[in-house]
């Protein structure tokens, strides 16, 4: 499990391990730079480090000195307006001084020092290290610091950044003025919250965590319950089928979607539904879809939801249900949803226009609490708060966590890092890429989560399984085709599903 922290909370548990454990902070320093050591030997020969004033300056001198021990050609620029150097700083500086040249030790003071010679050396060298600026940046980048970013960005060959790439706000995820764009960011201990900000990517680039010695308690004990989640932890939320089991103990799933024009929407999550393990799967639609469906869904039984008196039967005895894919946002359909929500007990997925219409009815939700999960992509989720999407997109993580603790309920924010909350805690799914943009996506998910939860997973292990397989399978089918579509999804989710309990 990778937790999610800011800049303050970093602060903190580097403080708590230096002032409290009695770790000194020069060891830290010692131990990202050995991480970053093994981490980066094979990966070049030449090696161009640049380095602030800080303690991120000095994670890059100590790396500095193991790649020169090691016989790598390193040369490293200090980029600083003056030499008040942090006390660790000092300390590999004097270090790395006995060990090299001095004309591999060079000086940036003023923009006039960035010159031919600083854009050769970063052109020519296999790697080019960034160190100049930690998680504590909180102003715009100007003179130097901009200059030599714009020339890092435009000439180097590969770019590799400690703990975050300069000129990131850690925070707010977004450039302040301008900001390295990394092939590869190695942050340590912890993901910082700004790399979640879709604004981020392009600096981050690939992110991978290196342990540096924070003890596990110190962290748990400044954590705002915010994680990432790995692949043996969804493990470990599905349990192989019994020799014994039989249809009866993997739910009576019910899916209540689609019209006319968009049974597409309901014949997915139907198919879903179905390949992920429901025991029994049954779509209640109009009469006019059922006509469609009947003969397409071969595996799923139908239903005319104006066959009243068996629609409720179905509803009162299912064990979940997932209403909204394609179903129109009338008066019809609202009175569809209230009668599905006062007849039922069991948990409820609630996708595209369901959300709709739950937004513009929240009374609705008085009698969800506890048992609903919604699936909103950043427009739904504007819509539902009356919102710009472009405010819902700079604080997805809060504006998640907000509405799933005011309502009762589990959400599940789409989009790329798909945030899923249950308004204490939060978590990232790792998955998922920018081939699965194609219709009837969500209406895959919702099918997915639809089945876990007939089969008895929690809400929320149900939005995270879901969530994490979907976008498992788009991440290996993208190793091969332009696209990913829904019927692709339909296709894997069986494999997927038990790759994941083997």
């Amino acid at each position: 499990m990778l937790e999610i922290f800011s800049a303050k909370q970093c602060r903190e548990i580097d403080r708590e391990c230096i002032d409290y454990i009695g770790i000194p902070s020069i060891v830290l320093m010692e131990n990202a730079a050995i991480g970053l050591f093994g981490e980066l030997s094979d990966k070049g020969e030449s090696f161009l480090i640049l380095c602030g004033k800080g303690n991120n300056g000095g994670d890059a001198l100590a790396l500095a000195r193991h790649l020169i021990l090691h016989g790598k050609r390193v040369r490293v620029y200090i980029v600083s307006k003056d030499e008040n150097y942090s006390e660790d700083f000092k300390i590999n500086f004097s270090i790395l001084e006995k060990l090299t040249e001095k004309s591999d030790i060079l000086f940036i003071k003023s923009e006039s020092d960035i010159n031919e010679n600083v854009i050769c050396d970063i052109k020519a060298y296999d790697l080019l290290i960034d160190g100049i600026f930690g998680v504590g940046l909180n102003k715009d980048l100007r003179g130097i610091f901009k200059r030599i970013i714009e020339c890092i960005n435009l000439y180097a060959k590969f770019v590799v950044s400690i703990d975050t790439p300069s000129g990131l706000d850690c925070d707010l995820g977004i450039e302040r003025g301008i900001a390295v764009r990394a092939n590869i960011t190695y942050t340590f201990e912890v993901v910082k919250q700004g790399f979640l900000n879709y604004k981020a990517i392009d600096c981050v680039g690939n992110m991978k965590i290196l342990k540096i010695g924070i003890p596990e308690y110190i962290r748990k004990k400044n954590s705002n319950n915010s994680y990432i989640l790995e692949k043996k932890e969804y493990n470990q939320m599905l349990s192989k089928r019994q020799v014994y089991g039989h249809k009866g103990d993997y739910g009576r799933a019910v899916v209540v979607a689609g019209r006319m024009g968009f049974t597409g929407a309901a014949f997915i999550t139907t198919e879903c539904t179905v390949r992920a393990g429901a025991g029994l799967t049954t779509l209640a639609c109009s009469r006019e879809v059922q006509k469609v469906l009947s003969s397409r869904l071969t595996e799923a039984m139908t239903l005319n939801w104006e066959d009243d008196s068996n629609f409720i039967e179905l509803i009162t005895r299912a064990s979940s249900i997932a209403f909204g894919p394609g179903i129109g946002i009338g008066e019809g359909e609202k009175y569809l949803l209230e009668k599905i929500i006062s007849n039922s007990k069991c948990p409820i997925v609630i996708d595209a226009d369901g959300i709709s219409l739950i937004g513009e009815n929240k009374y609705l939700l008085n009698d969800l609490k506890g048992r609903a999960i919604i699936t909103p992509h950043p427009g739904e989720m504007a819509r539902f708060l009356g919102i710009a999407i472009e405010d819902v997109e700079a604080d997805r993580v809060n504006i998640a966590k907000a509405v799933a603790k005011q309502y009762e309920i589990i959400v599940l924010l789409k989009g790329y890092n798909t945030v899923i909350s249950n308004g204490k805690e939060v978590y990232i799914n790792p998955t998922g890429n920018s081939k699965m943009a194609s219709g009837g996506m969500g209406d895959a998910l919702t099918g997915i989560i639809n089945a876990f939860l007939s089969q008895g997973v929690s809400l929320n292990q149900a939005a995270l399984l879901g969530a994490y397989i979907h976008g498992d399978i788009a991440d290996k089918l993208s190793k091969q085709v332009y696209i990913v579509n829904a019927r692709d999804i339909i296709t894997e989710l069986p494999k997927e599903i038990n790759s994941i309990i083997d």
